[in-house]
């Protein structure tokens, strides 16, 4: 599939959008309130907003908007108008940046959020030493306007050292 424009809407490749229940969630009988769309730069930190199901398949292409950020090599594409349940949380395959607790993790956070956040990028699922997803993150190397955004971040000055 050939992905094209920077206003295309979210593409998951042969994935499909699937609910996510939580052990602890009410029944899908329970009126459960509508909480209003998450703003991506409005996100406490620590907090989570991007619950979309996720594409797993090697070398599915999906596309939108940089939504949220979450650390130096992780990130939320989704629609340029959806809420947290339609965005995609990424693992960056091409890039490793330290962790938030160590040396150059704040760095490379605000580095990649200057870069990419409001953003459209282009990603396909790649796979990493355990697989093609760990958490709750598909990985996936990421291109902006072509540049893959692991060049970006070392082109940045960003240091490469996390897990």
């Amino acid at each position: 599939m050939r992905l094209a424009g920077l206003g295309m809407a979210l593409l998951l490749g042969a994935c499909e959008a699937t609910e996510v229940v939580s052990p602890s969630a009410p029944p899908a009988s329970a009126a459960a309130p509508v909480a209003p769309p998450v703003a991506p730069t409005a996100t406490p930190s620590g907090d989570d907003p991007c619950t979309a199901a996720l594409p797993t398949a090697a070398g599915a292409e999906f596309a939108g908007v940089v939504r949220h950020v979450i650390d130096g090599d992780s990130l939320c594409v989704g629609p340029a108008d959806g809420d947290g349940s339609t965005w995609i949380e990424v693992r960056l395959m091409d890039f490793d940046a330290p962790e938030h607790n160590h040396a150059g993790g704040a760095a490379a956070e605000e580095t990649l959020t200057r870069l990419v956040l409001d953003r459209a990028v282009e990603c396909v699922v790649t796979p990493g030493r355990s697989g093609t997803r760990s958490w709750d993150r598909t990985h996936a190397v990421c291109r902006l306007d072509g540049a893959a955004l692991g060049d970006l971040l070392r082109g940045a000055g960003v240091d490469e050292g996390g897990n």
